[in-house]
């Protein structure tokens, strides 16, 4: 199984916008390199400034604490129920 790291695209001139610009991907633990990474994909928008960068941060955090609370529960429901049989 092939795992996956967070990285950081920053770009001195976005293409689309002429101005300086970052956002999160995720590329296979085997890249190194920055932009037009084979498998790399963006997970946030691009931002423009570091406030937005947060943000898009932020919201990752956010989501990643409410999978987390997901998965606990299931865990440890099927804990209880298999100690329990």
């Amino acid at each position: 199984m092939e795992t996956s790291s967070f990285d950081l695209l920053y770009l001195e001139r976005d293409p689309s916008t002429k101005q300086l610009s970052a956002c999160v991907s995720v590329k296979p633990k085997s890249q190194h390199d920055y932009g037009g990474v084979a498998g790399e994909k963006l997970i946030t928008s691009p931002c423009l400034s570091f406030i937005e960068l947060d943000a898009e941060i932020r919201r990752l955090h956010a989501e990643l604490d409410e999978i987390r609370s997901r998965a606990k529960k299931k865990f440890y429901r099927a804990q209880v129920s298999t100690a329990g049989a």
